[in-house]
Formats: structure tokens, sequence, C-alpha cells
């Protein structure tokens, strides 16, 4: 048991040393993706950890669940950051679009068009604004499997896109978790101090979780492979 504590501890470590590639350099300011779910609240706490100064950014789409909302609300006081919320209300989910065009009846009914490229272009905006050179997403190992604008490809022309056009060169995209499973994120997040509670991933609109949906038993299998206690599910 404390072998394995102890490794955690070390990879934590690893991965903040790693992606920060601060610890060495002057601490920089950030902002943060910040939807109020599980990865992109390990994120905050790693960008925190690594970053002299860290702005969140949540983005309240068309349907956002009000749940989600609170819950970015919640874990950028936690963490003592400012959180700036943008509406982007035409945005919207697949199973939103009324006469929604062929190509998209075959994709997962949560995909959003074109969501990273606008996401991240309006990331992008804020971080010149605030001085920040680091934009930080939680995009995790499987969430290349279902949009394609979630994997490395993409963000490392994405990354190339803003190094050649924006007026500061320096602002580029990091994703740390983008090799990792769910439970090993859970299981950074945990070392990190993570407020959990405050965490959604449920597909309902709460007050708790449904514990059915697709989003929830990805999250108990999480939590479960990880050894550690869910707070919403206790």
């Amino acid at each position: 048991m404390l072998l394995a504590t102890l490794k955690r501890r070390v990879d934590a470590l690893i991965i903040v040393c790693h992606f920060g590639k601060v610890m060495s350099e002057r601490k920089s300011k950030a902002v943060v993706l910040l939807s109020g779910g599980l990865d992109s609240a390990v994120c905050l706490y790693l960008a925190r950890r690594v970053n002299e100064g860290v702005v969140g950014l949540s983005f309240n789409y068309y349907g956002r669940r009000s749940v989600e909302r609170e819950a970015a609300v919640k874990l950028a006081a936690a963490a003592g950051v400012e959180l700036i919320q943008v509406e982007v209300d035409f945005l919207k989910e697949a199973s939103d679009v009324v006469g929604a065009p062929e190509q998209l009846g075959g994709v997962t009914q949560v995909y959003i068009p074109a969501r990273n490229i606008i996401f991240y272009g309006i990331a992008a905006h804020f971080a010149e604004r605030v001085g920040a050179n680091r934009i930080y997403g939680g995009h995790i190992k499987s969430d290349a499997l279902r949009f394609q604008d979630a994997s490395e490809a993409f963000f490392e022309k994405f990354n190339t896109l803003l190094s050649n056009h924006l007026v500061s060169k320096g602002v580029q995209v990091t994703t740390p978790l983008i090799r990792f499973e769910k439970y090993e994120v859970v299981r950074l997040g945990g070392d990190l101090g993570v407020p959990f509670e405050f965490t959604w991933s449920c597909y309902g609109e709460g007050p708790k979780p449904c514990g059915e949906c697709e989003a929830c038993k990805e999250r108990k299998q999480a939590f479960i492979r990880a050894g550690l206690s869910d707070p919403l599910y206790g």
C-alpha cells in the first residue's frame, strides 16, 4: 500500500515536470478550459500547480446543463481562480440539431460540430488578452476515439496555426492527460487534491447523478480502478 502510494506521487510529480515545463523555468500564465467534469477539473489543478496565474474558461453552449455550469463555478472558486463564462448558445450538440444533414447521422449525440476549433480559437483570444502562453485542455485517451478534434494530431496542427498566425507567437495548447485512461486521471486528481465532490459527469440534469448513463458508468469504473471512493456516489 505504501509503495503504491509513493509510486502514484512520483508519477504525479513526473507529469507536473514533463507537461508544465516550468519547474526549472519562469512560471507563466495559463488559460484552462473548464467544463465542470472530472478531466477538466484535474487539468485545472495541474495547471495551477505549475503556472503563476490561471484563468478558467467555460463555454455555455445550447442546452448545457445548469448543473455543469454550477460545477465549473464551484471548481474555480475552490481552486481560487477567476472563471470567464462565454455564451455560445449557437453551438448545438448533434441531438439538438433539427433537420441535421446526413453526415451527422452516425455521430455520437453529444458531438458539437467544429467544437474544438471554436473553443480553442476563443481560448487563444483570451490567452493573448491576459498574457497567457499556455491553454490547457483536459482531453484524455478515449476522447480521440469519439471526436477527431480531440486527438493529438488535431492539437499539433492547431498549435502550428497559433505559432504562425498570432501576434504573440508563444501561445500553445497543452493537453497533459491526452494519453491517460480515465482511472489514471482520477488517481492523479486524488494526488493533486481535486475536490471531486464538485465535479459533474452525468448526462442528466441532477440534482444527483443518474448512475445509469454512459458517463456515469465510465466514472464509476474509473474510481474503482483507481482504488478511490467517489464522493458523488458514497
